[in-house]
């Protein structure tokens, strides 16, 4: 049996709430006319979260069409042969904000489908 990092596992609430709300800018772009083929989110700040011999999820902070932050976040990480990383987001108004949004929570059912 391995070891190792299993994978992130961002909360299907989360995944919607950015697709909806995330600032976008360009990723690639047609060489021949410059419009845009896709975007990525707009990512401020992205942290490398060392969960198993130096390998886990990027934990990124992205810009929302509202000025807001959202920042991922290892909610829960339970072992099975290795970590699994489950993620949900926090939104902040600001960098002052002490109790920001939580969006997603995984639930004991949904982890279980996984591990």
């Amino acid at each position: 049996m391995s070891r190792q990092w299993n994978g992130k596992y961002i909360h299907p609430d989360a995944e919607i709430f950015l697709e909806e709300n995330g600032a976008k800018v360009p990723d690639l772009k047609c060489p021949n006319c410059n419009h845009t083929i896709s975007e990525q989110y707009n990512i401020i700040f992205s942290v490398h979260h060392d969960s198993f011999y130096d390998d886990g999820p990027d934990l990124r902070t992205i810009k929302l069409k509202d000025g807001r932050i959202a920042v991922e976040i290892i909610e829960t990480e339970p072992w099975s042969s290795g970590p699994y990383s489950f993620i949900v987001i926090d939104v902040y108004k600001d960098n002052k904000e002490v109790k920001p949004e939580r969006i997603g929570h995984w639930t004991e059912e949904e982890i279980e489908q996984f591990i």
